[in-house]
Order: structure tokens, then C-alpha cells, then sequence
């Protein structure tokens, strides 16, 4: 089993990256919910958390997946009514290596476009690097690749702001359940000198 050791973290100015944990289902549900946040997955949207929790072992249970949930501090907050504020969920989203080297990330929607993936991102790539050195047990990966839709620009550009770089564009290779047949950009980052 692979269960993030709970030390690993990162810390930005609003986020703390953590390994993701079987009681972060609810806050996860609260994205796997949402149409528009499953709508570039494999997955079609859920508001079970049998399913949810199960998700999470499988992310354990698989020696290639290295997942952690993105938290906002609770020292800082976007400008919500307070009353909304009771309501925010704990974790916002996840990222990790969803089958290393390949990395990905999912953010509740309510988050989209405030900079929460650039940041996190660029908090999580040292984290990476330094799990899959070789050492402990763990592979080396020279590389860092994110598959994404051709249609995903935000996404595209997250990856472009923290180093990723276009490598290939694959026609017709990931089925959706929603949007059928669909091409990918291959983004991939080459593991940083001295790292």
C-alpha cells in the first residue's frame, strides 16, 4: 500500500499540500459532484462517498499513485460573505502523480481561475522530484508529464507558467464518457539539474 507519509508537505503563501486521506472523501465529493469539474476526467460526475472513499484506497492501493490534497489556509480567505465562509470545504483540491511520472490536478470549481493551480503546482514539483530520486525505494523519473484535452487552455497554461513544455499532440487517444473521442497535449517538464 501506498500511503503518502503524513510529513511530506509543502506550505505557499495560501495553500498547504498534504497526502490526501480517507477522511478528505466529503470535501473530494464536493468535486466529483460537479459536471463541469468531471467533465475532462474518466470519470462521469458522483455524489456517493462509498465510491469516493473507495477512489481514495485505490490512490493507495496503486504504487505509481502519489496524491495530496490542496488546502487553503485558514489564514487566508477570498473575499466570501462570511456566512459562505462556514460552508467553504477543508480541502479544495487534489494534485499528485496520478500514474508517475504522469502528474495531474482537479480544483472545486468554486477556485477555478484565482491562481490556486499555479501555486500549488509549483509547490508540489519539488515534492516530486525529490520522492522519485531513486532513493528510499522509489523510481527515478527524469521527466514529469501531464496529459491534457486540447480544448483545457487554463490548464495548458498553468503547466506553461511552472516550466512544462508541449511535447506532442496525440489525435484520438483518451475516450470520454461525456465528450467521446478526444486529442491530448502531452506537456512534459525534464527533471531540473542538481534535483
Amino acid at each position: 500500500m501506498v500511503v503518502v507519509d503524513p510529513s511530506i508537505t509543502a506550505k505557499t503563501e495560501r495553500l498547504l499540500l498534504r497526502p490526501l486521506r480517507m477522511d478528505d472523501a466529503a470535501d473530494i465529493v464536493l468535486m466529483r459532484e460537479n459536471p463541469e469539474v468531471m467533465l475532462h476526467t474518466p470519470t462521469l460526475p458522483s455524489s456517493d462517498l462509498s465510491s469516493c472513499q473507495a477512489w481514495i484506497q485505490g490512490c493507495h492501493d496503486a504504487p505509481n499513485n502519489w496524491n495530496f490534497a490542496i488546502e487553503l489556509l485558514p489564514t487566508f480567505s477570498f473575499s466570501y460573505p462570511s456566512e459562505a465562509l462556514s460552508n467553504q470545504p477543508r480541502v479544495i483540491g487534489m494534485m499528485g502523480a496520478v500514474r508517475a511520472p504522469e502528474i495531474g490536478y482537479m480544483l472545486n470549481q468554486q477556485y477555478w481561475g484565482k491562481g490556486i493551480a499555479t501555486e500549488a503546482l509549483r509547490a508540489f514539483m519539488p515534492l516530486f522530484w525529490k520522492h522519485y530520486s531513486g532513493e528510499n525505494g522509489a523510481e527515478r523519473f527524469a521527466y514529469s508529464e501531464a496529459h491534457v484535452d486540447y480544448s483545457l487552455m487554463r490548464s495548458q497554461n498553468v503547466l506553461k507558467k511552472v516550466g512544462f513544455r508541449l511535447l506532442e499532440v496525440r489525435e484520438k487517444d483518451f475516450e470520454n464518457p461525456v465528450l467521446g473521442w478526444r486529442d491530448s497535449h502531452i506537456y512534459r517538464m525534464e527533471r531540473p539539474e542538481g534535483c
